[in-house]
């Protein structure tokens, strides 16, 4: 019925620099894998169609995790209403365990009902998956899943999980009449596996427009115990756009406040349906809750609120930013197909004259919140295909792993039945803004020093919220009210205004046709100090703003680079 694949040939695989310790990223997006091993593979012609079954298994490890990846012949949720069964020999002797003889296996987990049992030699302890570090991907439907367990998992306490280094892994299946099952060997390899670089916390460039969607978690910002907590959090994303879910019993007033308390400076809220708020830095033109047909007529009880935001001053532009709290579960997964649907009508309609929020082309568009995206995968796809970018694409979506650790969860919760997962999401129209710094922030995997660094403490955001704050950074690419390359006769680099300036000032230029356009600021010596630009774009009209605190007063020089054209300026700045 399968096909083991043997211990000298993985050996040898490794021997031939196919190393099995490997910096695995849990994203659900499998990109990581391709040098990594089959422990087993099936038998096509053995299968029978009626069952579930498995097809590949691959191994990998890190310091902290045994990896895995699973491919089934059809598409499930892991984590609920399947009959997959893992187990796994971690002591490397028969004799003992679950099934003593044939497996021994010291873990038996359960995905489709989360949990599990451990075998000591005089004890079953059942388990969850906090007692095992577990962690999967991707949350929705999908016929291949990454799954992470923490090699220093102690699941009774004192006894460890792994131990041996070399261990048996099993797959069966709880489902009458399937006697199919899948085996491999996997040996845990040394070689140390360097962590990944810190994301830094602060923007590229100063002028990038700082997106942060956060759940809130039942009106916890307004905890006055969870003050400090959310205080340091503010402080330090300093976000200019805020898109906070679970505010159920606080009016957008009341919210701005709360940050302006937490964040000081000029804050603007809406709120127009029963759990979203968003708050901005920059004045908000207009706000709409988004109605959800359904067969009696239109419905308010869902949680989508549009947002036109005056973002001109930052980005020359203003911006409609929907902030998104679907339906949770999977009881939820009809509401989360009417409430897709819904998005998808109005962003269509709003780039049509007489629509709820009108939108000049192109318009930036943000989507963010907590989709609850944890049933079939089609409603990811549908709204990065259906939702349409200016472009006639679909819409981009940001891919934000945690700042020191290869995980992109962004719902944690040790006290819940489910492990985590990617419920928060951001999607943006990539035709006409591009994509900067982006993470999720989780505290707790921050070093000792970047925590430090930032002025945060350990448990910041696991008292804060079961969902991570999720961080972006965008910067406009395209020509705000120019619709057509037509009306752009050259290439031409325009005189900054104010001149002389303090110490911010703008510069305007035009691009007759895409392409990569870079622009630098030199002092009076030729030396290059900053690299203003460096971004392909569309035809059009565009206007970037210099600020010049960090330097000295004196003249400076600007030069643009694109295609064959260049062309120099110059600038003074005065104290």
């Amino acid at each position: 019925m399968y096909k083991i694949v043997s211990l000298l040939f993985l050996l040898s695989l490794h021997q031939l620099g196919f190393p099995q310790s490997l910096p695995i990223t849990i994203d659900g997006e499998f990109d990581d894998w391709e040098q990594v091993p089959l422990l087993f593979e099936a038998d096509q012609d053995a299968k029978n169609p009626e069952y579930l079954h498995v097809n590949r298994i691959r191994g990998a490890n890190d310091n902290r995790f045994l990896f895995l990846r699973i491919q089934f012949d059809r598409e499930i949720t892991l984590l609920e209403n399947n009959p997959v069964v893992l187990l796994l020999n971690t002591d490397n002797d028969n004799s003992t365990g679950y099934a003593p003889g044939p497996i021994g296996a010291e873990l038996r987990w359960e995905f489709g009902q989360r949990q599990g049992v451990f075998y000591t030699t005089t004890t079953e302890h059942p388990i969850y998956f906090s007692d095992i570090r577990l962690r999967t991907a991707p949350t929705v439907t999908s016929t291949e899943f990454e799954i992470a367990i923490g090699r220093d998992a102690t699941p009774a306490g004192a006894a460890s999980l792994f131990q041996s280094d070399t261990i048996q892994i099993y797959i069966h299946f709880d489902q009458p009449g399937n006697q199919h099952s899948a085996h491999g060997e996997y040996i845990f390899d040394p070689d140390p596996v360097s962590p990944p670089d810190p994301i830094p916390l602060e923007r590229y460039e100063e002028d990038d427009l700082r997106v942060l969607g956060f759940n809130a978690w039942n009106d916890n910002i307004f905890n006055r115990a969870y003050t400090n907590q959310y205080r340091r959090i503010l402080e330090t994303i300093d976000p200019d756009i805020i898109a906070f879910q679970e505010i159920w019993d606080h009016s957008a007033e009341e919210t701005a406040e709360r940050v302006e308390a937490l964040l000081p400076g000029q804050w603007y809220a809406e709120k127009k349906d029963r759990g979203n708020v968003t708050v901005s830095r920059f004045p908000i033109l207009d706000a709409r809750q988004i109605l959800v047909w359904k067969e009696t007529g239109w419905s308010d009880e869902h949680r989508l609120t549009a947002t036109l935001i005056d973002t001109n001053e930052k980005n020359g532009s203003k911006l409609l930013l929907v902030n998104v709290h679907l339906r949770a579960g999977s009881r939820g997964e009809d509401n989360r197909w009417l409430e897709i649907d819904a998005l998808e009508n109005f962003v269509h309609s709003a780039r049509q004259p007489g629509g709820w929020i009108y939108l000049e082309e192109p318009t930036p568009i943000i989507l963010v919140g907590d989709f609850n995206l944890v049933g079939s995968r089609g409603q990811l796809e549908a709204i990065e295909s259906n939702i349409q970018d200016w472009d006639g694409s679909g819409i981009d979506r940001v891919r934000a792993r945690q700042t020191e650790k290869r995980m992109h969860y962004t719902w944690r919760n040790d006290n819940s039945g489910f492990s985590p997962g990617k419920l928060d999401y951001i999607f943006y129209t990539g035709s006409v803004m591009s994509l900067q710094n982006h993470y999720t922030l989780q505290v707790e995997e921050m070093s000792p020093g970047q925590r430090a660094l930032y002025g945060l403490q350990y448990g910041d955001t696991q008292t804060a919220s079961d969902h991570l704050p999720h961080v972006a950074d965008f910067r406009l690419t395209m020509p705000v009210g120019v619709k057509n390359s037509s009306y752009i006769d050259g290439y031409a680099l325009e005189h900054n205004y104010p001149n002389p300036f303090n110490p911010s000032t703008t510069i305007s230029y035009s691009i007759p046709e895409p392409g990569n356009v870079t622009i630098s600021l030199y002092n009076v010596l030729g030396v290059k100090v900053k690299e203003i630009l460096n971004a392909n774009a569309l035809p059009g009209h565009y206007r970037i703003k210099i600020d010049a605190s960090d330097f000295a007063s004196g003249l400076y020089y600007y030069r643009m680079h694109a295609g064959n054209y260049v062309e120099t300026k110059s600038m003074v700045l005065v104290r």
